[in-house]
């Protein structure tokens, strides 16, 4: 690899808003965006030799019409929209910050499901904003099904990464009963200690999904995969939106099909009330659904990673040392 250090870089920033950038030792001058839509990309890139992204896709279109650009460096984990193949012809080199969530996703994974299972958000608005209790004496009716105990669960864990392998160890931390690891989706062998999806989605009183968005993920839960659920059940999505289709889910919970569900992640985002099934301006519309802005990632240990991920990444690549080289 050649090194970079005699070149000034323009290290072109698209989204500053979503954690500290850091201070690089090299010789460059940097512009910052506060956040940027992806009309803009191709303009504001188009002096770069290097651009830092987070969540806002950068297409080989916009690539193409920045001829000085060498770097994207993706200031996250996950990189689904990226088109690997379009990227390595451009000869443009793409790293990423792999890893640097697990311990808070996993950890919020785990306080979606008892949102979920205790009722805590609807319990919490019915009591501070309505006179329920007072009223009926008890809100123990808002469950249709008695909550069970986390020995009492069966688990389902789709995607067996180094995040479904932190839920995995904090189920079992908590007591959960069977904790069993998804094959994937129409796969003719089970691996060791594997059972087939389609097992997992009719047998599971809680499902995780935690797997990567690709082609293959896409809508990999929808109306057939949440009718074959239990009634009792509910599904944690802390992946990518999109894996879980969002309008199937929403009849789902409108209908009864399924307990309830938490997702931390849309199809689109920020989400726009009224633009998901999942958040319709009628904010009753949608029962036993909780939902966080996609802040699981957030923690001081995951920015500490990011900061220093993203430095190393890019000092490397200049030093002509490379590391976290997806192309």
């Amino acid at each position: 690899m050649t090194m970079q250090t005699a070149q000034e870089h323009h290290v072109v920033v698209l989204e500053s808003c979503h954690c500290e950038i850091p201070v690089f030792d090299i010789r460059h001058k940097l512009t910052s965006y506060h956040n940027t839509t992806p009309s803009q990309v191709s303009e504001r890139i188009r002096d770069a030799t290097i651009v830092i992204t987070t969540i806002v896709p950068v297409t080989p279109e916009d690539a193409a019409q920045s001829p000085g650009l060498k770097l994207l460096a993706i200031h996250a984990t996950g990189h689904g929209w990226l088109d690997k193949a379009a990227f390595r012809k451009l000869g443009i080199t793409v790293v990423n910050c792999p890893q640097t969530n697990i311990a808070s996703v996993s950890e919020h994974a785990i306080g979606l499901y008892f949102a979920t299972r205790r009722k805590t958000v609807e319990l919490h608005n019915r009591t501070t904003a309505t006179d329920d209790w007072e009223a009926r004496g008890t809100l123990t009716r808002a469950w249709i099904y008695r909550p069970p105990t986390c020995g009492q669960e069966s688990v389902g864990i789709i995607g067996y990464g180094a995040l479904g392998r932190a839920i995995e160890r904090l189920a079992r931390g908590i007591g959960m009963g069977g904790v069993h690891i998804c094959e994937r989706k129409g796969a003719e062998k089970l691996r060791s200690g594997r059972i087939a999806f389609e097992e997992a989605i009719k047998k599971t009183s809680v499902l995780f999904v935690c797997c990567p968005k690709d082609a293959e993920t896409i809508d990999l839960i929808s109306d057939r995969e949440l009718a074959s659920m239990r009634k009792d059940a509910i599904l944690i999505n802390i992946a990518r939106g999109g894996i879980v289709n969002e309008a199937a889910l929403a009849r789902a919970l409108r209908s009864g099909t399924i307990a309830g569900a938490a997702i931390d992640v849309f199809d689109k985002e920020p989400a726009i009330r009224g633009e998901t099934p999942l958040l319709p301006l009628d904010e009753t519309a949608v029962p036993n659904l909780t939902v966080s802005p996609h802040v699981s990632w957030y923690a001081s240990q995951t920015l500490d990673n990011l900061y220093n991920f993203l430095k190393a990444g890019v000092e490397g690549w200049v030093a002509g040392k490379p590391i976290n080289v997806i192309v």
